[in-house]
């Protein structure tokens, strides 16, 4: 039942990138986009009940998951239907990863309420991260688009100011939830130095830093464009290095 579940939500997450981009506007398009969302859900309880914990892939399936339904409910009032397209496809890649065995990976037992909980705002964190960077990347293409006079080329997407309060919406948010992210994890981890822990704290405090600097930098300098862009694919690199390169390392030194 958990594999049908995830390849109806893998079809559909590729139906949903597909109506996005040809029918952006449409009423149905954002009715098939609920539609994967719920299925993508469905997926993943289902997998999550067949398990002792997270995996790597279960929490790409969670940040995937969350990452949507935060662009989905932006696109109601601000036309995110690009990114949309975008996102949607790169879910159906981990839904289908998700649904293809066997996968021998470690396992992140969370039989403590504190870890799952760390578990869920880190992954809410890392969403929320994943959207302002898209938001980043379109508005770093409309930009130079703009000062270039490609005019004709333009991206059907939000103004440059309504693409920039919205990253910075995001970013803020994030902010906030990788910082509580980070004490629980000091407060639920036993040692968050040790050996398969310490590249990951260490890209993360990075990230962490980046991102401080970058809302100051905004807060008391006025930063944007360009910089602002640059330094949030900044941080959003650290951060994915920290997260999934650890982890993929770590699976592949222990096999």
């Amino acid at each position: 039942m958990t594999h049908l579940t995830l390849w109806l939500a893998c079809i559909l997450s590729l139906t949903a990138g597909g109506t996005y981009y040809l029918r952006p506007g449409a009423r149905t398009t954002q009715s098939i986009g609920a539609i994967a969302i719920v299925l993508h859900t469905m997926a993943l309880i289902q997998l999550l009940a067949s398990k002792d914990g997270f995996d790597f892939l279960t929490i790409g399936l969670l940040i995937a998951l969350i990452g949507n339904l935060l662009l989905w409910f932006s696109n109601r009032d601000k036309d995110l239907s690009l990114l949309l397209s975008i996102a949607f496809p790169m879910a159906a890649i981990i839904i289908a990863l998700n649904a293809v065995e066997p996968w021998d990976l470690q396992q992140l037992h969370s039989a403590s309420l504190g870890t799952s909980l760390h578990i869920l705002i880190a992954s809410v964190a890392y969403s929320l991260f994943t959207a302002a960077c898209g938001v980043g990347i379109l508005l770093a293409i409309q930009e130079y688009q703009l000062k270039h006079h490609h005019l004709k080329q333009l991206l059907r997407v939000p103004p440059l100011q309504v693409l920039e309060r919205l990253m910075f919406e995001f970013i803020w948010a994030a902010f906030v939830l990788l910082s509580i992210t980070m004490a629980t994890g000091f407060y639920f981890i036993e040692d968050m130095f040790a050996q398969h822990l310490v590249h990951k704290t260490a890209f993360t405090i990075a990230s962490w830093f980046v991102f401080a600097g970058l809302l100051a930098g905004r807060l008391f300098l006025g930063w944007r464009g360009q910089l602002a862009v640059k330094l949030t694919l900044s941080g959003f690199v650290l951060l994915m290095l920290g997260y999934f390169g650890s982890q993929i390392a770590l699976e592949i030194l222990s096999n």
